[in-house]
């Protein structure tokens, strides 16, 4: 009985052992097998940003690594440069982090600080800074399936000097959402809590948000980007951009637009306002040159809705000028 007994013993132990042994090569090997992984993807990075240098289309990413051991991978830089040269376009970013799961490759996660800066000749420039960005994305060999981005706290200014132009930008909370869907392109947006310094004046903060599908834009995802003169000679299915200044007091707009390869916008858009009397003075406050139109546009509203302060309205848009019925309201410069 004895012998029987320590025979048993020794036999779970050897078990054991083997178990052990199995588990500490299972673990170098993988341990093995990551590090090799992340090496060439380091490699494969820093290949690809070298080789951007010396195309039209430019990146960079100062002190390179990889990390993420054990169960995730990404590319982490100090700070990250673009630059487009056909399009005149250069920004710099801050720090860039990125992981994905091991077992998952495809869907990585990303996380981008400031301050950033973006300018486009001759004289636009855009600077801003937030409290957090995170994007994710789902890649195929081929390119994007679908991407998502959301930033809190960010704050910037638009500056146009040839133009006139100096606009700051406060918005609490953003997100764009873009996905394929068959050929065409699905794409979702909003900001919360947008307000715009005018220089001048400070509008009071509103949300706006926007749904809406690009026909034959799927391929904007693909490795080769979008085609040059985006959004000329674009066609969408608007399906609402909505402005809301709070406490029910919105303004949708949905329906079929194109832009056309002079930039000019045509459509057929269906208005739907609540609160004409709070827009129309909103408006006017906003931009006093604009005071009558607005004013004559109001009036229209009015009369078409029987008096109400609530109206559902077809506006057509021809080469950027919008008709409501037969009178020309507003014009809408190309693009």
């Amino acid at each position: 009985m004895a012998s029987s007994s320590r025979a048993d013993t020794s036999g779970v132990t050897r078990k054991l052992i083997l178990l052990a042994v199995a588990i500490v090569v299972a673990v170098a090997l993988y341990t093995g097998g990551w590090f090799y992984a992340a090496s060439q993807l380091k490699e494969r990075v820093a290949q690809e940003l070298a080789a951007s240098q010396q195309g039209m289309h430019a990146a960079s990413c100062t002190d390179l690594s990889v990390r993420g051991y054990p169960f995730r991978i990404g590319v982490f830089c100090d700070s990250v440069g673009l630059d487009d040269r056909p399009a005149g376009l250069s920004a710099s970013f801050g720090a860039l982090r990125s992981a994905a799961q091991v077992y998952r490759p495809g869907h990585g996660i990303i996380e981008l600080d400031g301050p950033a800066q973006v300018r486009v000749t001759p004289d636009l420039a855009f600077d801003a800074n937030w409290d957090l960005m995170r994007a994710s994305v789902v890649a195929w060999t081929t390119g994007l399936d679908r991407a998502s981005i959301a930033y809190d706290g960010l704050k910037g200014r638009l500056n146009a000097p040839s133009q006139g132009v100096s606009v700051g930008i406060s918005v609490a909370h953003g997100e764009k959402h873009v996905r394929q869907s068959g050929d065409a392109l699905d794409v979702a947006a909003s900001l919360d809590g947008l307000s715009l310094d005018l220089g001048n004046k400070t509008l009071p903060p509103f949300n706006m948000a926007v749904d809406m599908t690009i026909a034959n834009a799927a391929s904007w995802l693909s490795k080769e980007g979008p085609p040059a003169g985006v959004p000329l000679g674009t066609n969408a299915e608007l399906r609402a951009l909505t402005f809301d200044l709070g406490e029910g007091r919105t303004m949708t707009l949905s329906g079929p637009v194109s832009i056309g390869n002079d930039g000019y916008v045509s459509g057929t858009v269906d208005l739907t306002i609540e609160g004409i009397d709070l827009w129309r003075d909103r408006i006017s406050e906003t931009f006093p040159d604009a005071a009558k139109t607005v004013q004559r546009v109001a009036s229209g509203l009015r009369a078409l809705s029987g008096g109400q302060d609530r109206a559902v309205v077809k506006l057509n848009v021809q080469q950027g000028t919008v008709y409501l019925g037969p009178f020309a309201v507003a014009e809408i410069p190309p693009l």
